[in-house]
């Protein structure tokens, strides 16, 4: 069998969360990243987490990774590509972004920038992003180093009225079943990143796998041989996607690769 590369999102496909736990991995994703890797497969992140969020909950087992929603790509433990905003973009963001009343953070690698973002938010966000004292409260745009934005809804209401901020080239990831989001371009998103990634890695698509949940997956899945949709993935992702496997909390991962021969 040709080595193959697969690229995986973390939230809602290798990571899991139920009821007040949070940020665990089933025990068949592991066993199923092993074997992939005993069986000489390149395996891959492409996510909007931040390289430091990738090496805490998974210590040891990426060297390979897409991440910030693409404008972070490292093969073999390099960083090939990296892209951030300018101070100019940073402003113009929160010119746009204020007037429709939203709360977002500005992420970077190891640090995020909040705006708006109500005081007893910080440490709940803090812990979502696994990162004590993550965010900062107080600075200027040319502090910003940032690759991504992520938004959060004081309820559905909040979410509505600043849905209309969010128009094409953006596409906004809102998680199922929370009030946060993250956002990405059309152009500069996964896709990109994986297209970056197989070419400097010397994989051909039709090589390649990804599997998601969620809207920002879409377009990776359109960059690969091999589309994967977990069971819990939100209806749009099934729809483009080649296989739909079972729920993360089902062994959806591993079965998927039961299911193309790779384990």
């Amino acid at each position: 069998m040709s080595r193959k590369a697969i690229f995986f999102d973390i939230d809602g496909t290798l990571l899991s969360s139920k009821n007040e736990r949070h940020f665990f991995v089933q025990p068949s994703t592991w066993k199923a990243l092993e074997q992939l890797k005993q069986n000489g497969h390149i395996v891959a992140i492409s996510s909007g987490r931040p390289e430091r969020f990738i090496h805490k909950y998974f210590p040891g087992i990426f060297s390979n990774y897409v991440a910030m929603n693409g404008a972070h790509v490292v093969v073999d433990g390099k960083t090939v590509f990296e892209e951030f905003f300018s101070p100019t973009e940073v402003r113009e963001f929160m010119q746009y972004f204020d007037q429709y009343g939203c709360w977002y953070n500005f992420v970077g690698n190891s640090r995020g920038w909040a705006r708006h973002v109500p005081p007893e938010q910080i440490e709940p966000l803090n812990e979502s992003y696994g990162m004590p004292g993550y965010l900062q409260t107080e600075w200027e745009p040319e502090d910003v180093h940032a690759s991504i934005i992520d938004f959060v809804f004081r309820d559905d209401a909040h979410y509505e009225q600043c849905k209309p901020a969010f128009q094409e080239p953006m596409v906004l990831n809102k998680h199922p079943g929370s009030l946060a989001a993250d956002l990405s371009f059309k152009g500069k998103d996964k896709s990109r990143g994986v297209k970056m990634f197989l070419q400097q890695a010397g994989i051909a698509p039709e090589d390649a796998y990804a599997i998601g949940d969620g809207y920002n997956d879409i377009t990776m899945m359109k960059v690969v041989g091999h589309s994967i949709a977990m069971g819990n993935a939100v209806d749009e992702l099934k729809e483009v996607a080649d296989y739909v496997t079972a729920d993360i909390l089902d062994d959806g991962l591993y079965k998927a690769f039961e299911h193309y021969d790779l384990l």
